[in-house]
């Protein structure tokens, strides 16, 4: 039986290898604007199948990543359903999609995988970079990834407005 609380958005990735971090950056961006009404916003960092209780705890899930799909960098997708388990059955999704393809496996194993997953992923422009901050492309593309996300959540009834000034003060250093 798939998770009957809320919606959970989770941002994945590593953000000690540059554009590898964009998912947890959007995680970021979206936590000073909004706040999701029947769950949270998740840093899941690179934690792979220790995520899977909250998973197995949501009704809807978004998740936040860099993709590689040899598209222009900074390019944003939308995967949904069906589409989604088709990218994981033909091609690289994620940078580190063994650990989100067991991930989703898993909670489909156990009959725990949400109603509803979407995808919204940024093409990678650079991940060898150890340290290294996001690349121009890919920072230029959050603000389209987190409107996408944003209109994602607000189809789903699943978010309320944080105040500008409230959300300045929240924002993320550097």
């Amino acid at each position: 039986m798939s998770g009957g609380g809320g919606t959970l958005v989770l941002g994945v990735g590593n953000r000690l290898w540059a554009d590898e971090g964009v998912g947890p950056y959007l995680a970021d961006l979206l936590a000073t604007r909004v706040r999701v009404t029947d769950g949270a916003i998740l840093d899941g960092g690179t934690q792979g199948i220790f995520l899977l209780a909250r998973i197995a705890e949501a009704r809807r899930l978004l998740l936040l990543d860099a993709v590689e799909l040899g598209l222009p960098p900074g390019e944003v997708v939308v995967v949904r359903g069906a589409g989604l388990e088709a990218f994981f059955g033909c091609r690289a999704l994620s940078l580190h999609q063994t650990s989100l393809r067991d991930l989703l496996a898993a909670a489909g194993l156990i009959d725990c995988l949400p109603r509803e997953v979407v995808l919204v992923g940024v093409q990678v422009a650079d991940t060898g970079t150890w340290g290294g901050t996001l690349s121009p492309p890919v920072a230029a593309a959050c603000p389209r990834a987190v409107a996408q996300a944003l209109a994602i959540l607000r189809r789903w009834g699943a978010v309320e407005d944080i105040p500008a000034e409230a959300s300045a003060e929240d924002a993320p250093a550097g």
